[in-house]
C-alpha cells in the first residue's frame, strides 16, 4: 500500500468515527434536545418582552447590551455597542455610567467631533475610564474613524462601511472586524467579536438587529462556560470536532440559540440546583452505558423541571 491510499483510509477511517460519534450522540440526546431548545426559546422571549435594560435581569450583565440601551438613534447604538466591547463582562454599573458619562447623550456627535483623541494626549492616556486604559478607547475609534468612516463621518455608520467592505472583498463582518480591530487592547478578542456580531445582527433575545448580517455569519459566543455546557450534555464532542461542529450538531435554528440554551439552563439551576444536578448526572451515568441501557428508557431521563 503506498502513502497515498494509506492516508486515504485513515481519512475515511476517520469519517466513519465521527459519523459513529455523531449518530450514537443524535439518537442519544434527541429528547433531550428539543427540551434544550424549548429553554431556550422559553429564555428569549423572557429577554425580548421585558425590552432591552429590563430584560437584564435575567440576562448576564453584558456592557455591548446595555451601554447602546440608552439610545434611540441607530447611530448613537452603533457607537455605544462598540464602546462596551472594551468593558468586561463582569464590569460594575458604576464603571458602565462612567462610559455613559464619557460617551454623553449623543454618541456619534462626539464620534463625529473626533471627542476620542484628546484622551490620547499627554498624562490623559494612562488614566483609566470605567476601569479601561483612554488610550485604548481612543485607538479603538481612531481606528474606526480612519478604516470607516474618515471625513465622510456625519453622514455614515460604521455597518455601511463595514458592509462595503466585506462586499468588495467577498468576505465575512468577522473578518473585517478582526482584521480592523484586532490590535485594539480589546480582552477575549473572539469571544467579543462573536457577541458583537450576536447583537448587532440579530432581533430577538438581546439582539438590537442594526446590521443586516446573513444568519451563517452568526456565531456562538465561545468561552468557558459553554465548553463546560457542551461537554455535560456531549461528552466526548472533542472526537466529533471543534466547539463549533459540536453546536451545531445540537440542531438549533441559529448558532446563538445555543448559548441562550447555556444562559437558560443557569438561570434553572439557580432555581433548581437539586434537580438539575441530578438531570446532569444521570445524563452522563446513561451516556456512559451506551448500547448497553435499554433504548426505551432514554426518554426517561428527561427532568420533570419547570421553566
Amino acid at each position: 500500500m503506498d502513502r497515498f491510499e494509506h492516508a486515504f483510509e485513515l481519512k475515511e477511517r476517520e469519517g466513519i468515527r465521527k459519523k459513529n460519534v455523531a449518530d450514537f450522540f443524535l439518537f442519544f440526546s434527541r429528547h433531550h434536545r428539543e427540551w434544550l431548545h424549548g429553554l431556550a426559546w422559553r429564555y428569549k422571549a423572557a429577554i425580548s418582552s421585558r425590552g432591552d435594560i429590563h430584560g437584564m435581569l435575567v440576562a448576564p450583565m453584558i456592557p455591548t447590551v446595555i451601554l447602546p440601551s440608552y439610545y434611540d438613534s441607530t447611530q448613537d447604538k452603533e457607537i455605544a455597542v462598540f464602546a462596551g466591547l472594551l468593558l468586561a463582562d463582569d464590569s460594575s454599573f458604576e464603571q458602565v455610567q462612567a462610559f455613559r458619562e464619557l460617551l454623553g447623550d449623543n454618541p456619534f456627535e462626539w464620534f463625529g467631533k473626533r471627542e476620542f483623541v484628546r484622551l490620547s494626549f499627554g498624562r490623559v492616556q494612562d488614566r483609566r475610564t470605567g476601569g479601561v486604559e483612554n488610550w485604548k478607547i481612543a485607538r479603538l475609534f481612531d481606528r474606526l474613524w480612519n478604516e470607516c468612516c474618515g471625513e465622510t463621518a456625519t453622514h455614515n455608520t460604521i455597518g455601511a462601511a463595514i458592509e462595503g467592505i466585506a462586499s468588495v472583498q467577498r468576505c465575512s463582518y468577522f473578518d473585517v472586524l478582526s482584521y480592523l480591530i484586532e490590535d485594539c487592547g480589546i480582552g477575549h478578542f473572539f469571544y467579543r467579536l462573536r457577541l458583537l456580531l450576536m447583537v448587532l445582527g440579530t432581533r430577538d433575545g438581546i439582539g438590537i438587529d442594526l446590521w443586516e448580517i446573513p444568519k451563517a455569519q452568526l456565531l456562538c459566543p465561545v468561552e468557558s462556560n459553554v465548553r463546560l455546557f457542551i461537554q455535560t450534555w456531549f461528552p466526548d464532542y472533542r472526537r466529533y470536532g471543534s466547539v463549533d461542529d459540536a453546536i451545531r450538531l445540537f440542531g438549533f435554528d441559529g448558532d446563538c440559540d445555543f448559548l441562550y440554551a447555556c444562559w437558560g439552563y443557569k438561570e434553572l439551576q439557580k432555581a433548581s440546583p437539586k434537580e438539575c444536578g441530578q438531570y446532569a448526572t444521570r445524563y452522563n451515568t446513561w451516556y456512559g452505558l451506551g448500547s448497553n441501557m435499554k433504548k426505551n428508557r432514554w426518554k426517561g431521563i428527561l427532568p420533570k423541571i419547570p421553566f
